[in-house]
């Protein structure tokens, strides 16, 4: 690897297009020796690292490669039970090994806050057409970058917390096939770079400004304005990672592009009040849990049935649903249903129409 190729993408979340295998390892292996040059903390995961003959071959090419696992400089992960967990919406694996990284962090002895992760699982995702699985991983990876590198001090500035530099390689070839090629904005727009092998800049994306939110949320609704009337907003307050996951790989599948699936119920009213603001005859569906934890899910209801009688709510429980209606101090009418948990999202399909 040339040093222009490691200095394009050092401190910044990459996709790398690579043309073959070979030349992925070549390149990704040589972003880990770098960053053990550097005293970095250097992370190689991968889908493939449950094989011990790919072990064998890419430990020989890591530059005193037992020496290095011993003391904790390198982290050779394997991504193959992520990528199964991945393929069902859970990103629980992630936040474990997110969770590890930041403690390997904080107790390096050289006091080095550097980290290099080089990371494939959302590639292999891709290549298997698991797109909207693929898209997941790679937001939660940003959305992890930015955390890291973004942090608000004392005086309301932001300072960066680590220095994290994460290289995603993607087969170039099929982000030029079909049906490849009409989910490659998502993948790239997750990313602050796209570079080549020789470390080329192909495209700086708008992701690097902000953050993604998991899944992405509704669009921004000074420019709804327009679709109000002909597209569905659905609102969801879910306070379970796991299935906010679910609800927004499974919503998209299903062509709904305006929605907001989050843990807050606060933040959930106060976009159903924006919409409202906007245009009173946007059609909104609302979906509530009954655990929410920033606000009453009941007190919830109420503030939007205040606000629009006969507007869609959807409850979701694992309480009997007679328990639900007997606390809930609203009319209750054909706008209002309950689904018991765990249900089939078939079963919320017909509720909330086309």
């Amino acid at each position: 690897m040339s040093t222009d190729t490691h200095s394009s993408s050092r401190g910044k979340h990459s996709v790398l297009l690579y043309k073959n295998n070979s030349e992925r390892d070549t390149v990704t292996l040589d972003y880990i020796n770098q960053g053990l040059k550097e005293n970095q903390l250097c992370v190689y995961a991968s889908v493939e690292a449950y094989d011990e003959l790919y072990l064998f071959r890419i430990s020989s090419r890591i530059v005193d490669f037992k020496e290095n696992i011993d003391k904790r400089n390198l982290l050779i992960v394997n991504l193959k039970p992520f990528y199964d967990c991945a393929l069902k919406g859970d990103l629980s694996p992630f936040e474990k090994l997110k969770k590890q990284i930041q403690q390997e962090l904080e107790h390096r002895n050289n006091n080095n806050k550097s980290v290099t992760i080089v990371a494939d699982c959302a590639d292999n995702l891709f290549r298997n057409q698991y797109f909207d699985q693929s898209q997941l991983v790679e937001s939660w990876w940003h959305r992890m970058y930015m955390e890291w590198t973004r942090h608000d001090n004392n005086q309301g500035r932001q300072k960066q917390l680590y220095h994290v530099t994460i290289v995603c390689p993607h087969l170039d070839l099929l982000l030029h096939k079909h049906p490849f090629d009409q989910h490659k904005c998502k993948i790239l727009d997750n990313h602050s770079v796209t570079i080549d092998m020789t470390g080329r800049t192909i495209m700086s994306s708008s992701a690097l400004e902000k953050h993604i939110e998991e899944p992405p949320p509704l669009r921004s609704t000074e420019s709804t304005n327009s679709q109000a009337e002909s597209q569905t907003c659905i609102l969801i307050a879910e306070p379970n990672a796991e299935l906010r996951s679910v609800y927004g790989m499974w919503l998209r599948s299903r062509g709904f592009k305006n929605m907001l699936v989050t843990d807050s119920g606060s933040k959930c009213l106060e976009e159903f009040i924006k919409i409202r603001n906007i245009n009173q005859r946007s059609s909104v569906i609302v979906i509530l849990d009954s655990h929410l934890r920033d606000i009453s899910f009941i007190e919830l209801a109420k503030e939007i049935i205040n606000k629009k009688p006969d507007q869609m709510l959807i409850f979701t429980s694992t309480t009997l649903p007679s328990d639900i209606l007997n606390s809930i101090d609203i009319n209750i009418n054909s706008n209002v249903k309950i689904l018991l948990k765990p249900f089939k999202l078939s079963k919320l399909l017909p509720l909330i129409g086309n």
